[in-house]
């Protein structure tokens, strides 16, 4: 199990050194000694994802480590509001990863800055570089086929089981931690963007143009989100990924699903599912292999000794759930992710919320 740890985490590229790998590194790798330590790409969004090259004037206890590592933090101009989604990652890692099946990248390092420290925003994970294995990104412009997505939607499944309705979540409980999307940090982010100007600015823009204008309306979205919390405070819940759109998934080179950027919450199932489907799958498709998808989803959960609601139920939470990723896309800052991404995550959504009616059902 990683360790949290007091070392102080660099908020500036040039902070990751040779000596700071080294730091970082042993407090899973006793002995490790890092002998270069050289940027050789970054990667901006909503994280930074920074790939260094590394040599090892020693591996400490254990085989070699990996010549090439991503450090994933808080390193941009917006990272300083992000806390809250670094310290969930590190926490993913730290203290859900030893309980899941859920295929991630291998974890050397996951810490917070100790608080008052300047930069206390700050939460690294170091994990090895997935390109080196050859694995396959996913691309939010390129929509899952059928066998992707029932391969992912089972992954998710079994995650879900893990946690399902665990006495865990009570105070003091290994869980307790794990916030629900509707409330302190998350319902704070969402009021921000739902201001009168800053929701007329997203409206306006291409992401806005490609949905259907009564999705426009702000009051009605504020209400919608409301309602999503009520409804989640009186359903099951589990421990979720939190953020599986295309762009934080991978496939292996035998096509299992991969998950990383993980922003783990305790919320209803549906919120995962309506989410990854909504906005992974093309409208066409989606429209034929919903249903069955929704099915393959709950039997899984079924064969994981979980008593799973019943389609009928499943589908009237799926089908309300569709608001809740349609905002996340709507405002998305396009630092975050390109507009070409955030329009066509929001016109797939869009359209399913269309098809399904979920503004009628929220009001």
């Amino acid at each position: 199990m990683i360790t949290d740890t007091a070392l102080a985490l660099p908020t500036a590229l040039e902070g990751i050194t040779a000596e700071w790998m080294t730091r970082a590194l042993a407090t899973r790798r006793p002995g490790v000694v890092v002998s270069r330590c050289e940027v050789i790409d970054t990667i901006f969004g909503t994280s930074t994802k920074i790939r260094v090259a590394l040599d090892y004037a020693s591996h400490g206890e254990g085989p070699p480590l990996p010549e090439r590592m991503i450090v994933k933090g808080g390193f941009e101009e917006h990272s300083a509001r992000m806390a809250a989604m670094f310290t969930a990652e590190v926490r993913f890692y730290r203290d859900i990863l030893p309980f899941t099946t859920l295929r991630t990248p291998e974890c050397y390092f996951a810490g917070t800055q100790p608080a008052g420290h300047p930069g206390s925003y700050q939460g690294i994970v170091i994990m090895e570089d997935l390109a080196l294995r050859g694995v396959r990104f996913c691309s939010g412009l390129v929509p899952e086929t059928h066998d992707e997505v029932s391969r992912r939607l089972r992954s998710l499944a079994v995650h879900h089981a893990r946690t399902w309705n665990s006495p865990e979540f009570a105070p003091g409980g290994r869980w307790d931690w794990v916030r629900s999307r509707f409330t302190t940090d998350s319902k704070a982010y969402a009021d921000r963007y739902l201001q009168p100007e800053v929701w007329a600015h997203y409206m306006s823009s291409p992401r806005g143009a490609a949905v259907s204008v009564t999705l426009h309306d702000r009051e009605w979205m504020g209400h919608a989100l409301a309602r999503l919390g009520e409804i989640e405070a009186r359903s099951d819940l589990c421990i979720i990924h939190g953020d599986t759109h295309l762009g934080n998934l991978y496939i292996e080179p035998d096509g299992t699903p991969g998950f990383f950027d993980m922003q783990s919450a305790r919320a209803n199932w549906a919120l995962e599912v309506a989410y990854h489907v909504g906005v992974s799958v093309d409208v066409a498709d989606r429209r034929r292999w919903e249903g069955g998808l929704l099915e393959t989803y709950l039997a899984e959960l079924r064969a994981n000794g979980v008593a799973a609601p019943s389609f009928d139920e499943a589908w009237e939470l799926y089908v309300r759930s569709l608001a809740y990723g349609y905002f996340i896309f709507a405002i998305n800052e396009v630092h975050f992710q390109t507009e070409a991404v955030n329009t066509a995550n929001c016109a797939r959504i869009a359209a399913a919320m269309i098809d399904h009616d979920t503004k009628r059902l929220l009001s």
